[in-house]
């Protein structure tokens, strides 16, 4: 397709849905947990990554300013 008529293709939403909602599916029949569950799950991974790093970074820190 040529990149002047690829504008078309484009859809105005943040994320495609098709795809968010395969996605969806695709959890939903690995896991067979419900909606709330895998928001609480994936909330926790989201906080927990940086908590993890700023952990690593501080004990690094203490180890070498003693």
């Amino acid at each position: 397709m040529p990149p002047l008529l690829s504008i078309a293709a484009h859809h105005s939403e943040p994320g495609d849905p098709r795809l968010l909602d395969w996605i969806r599916h695709l959890i939903d029949n690995l896991f067979g947990l419900g909606p709330l569950t895998i928001v609480i799950v994936l909330g926790v991974i989201v906080v927990a990554i940086p908590v993890g790093i700023l952990a690593a970074f501080l004990t690094q820190r203490a180890k070498y300013n003693s």
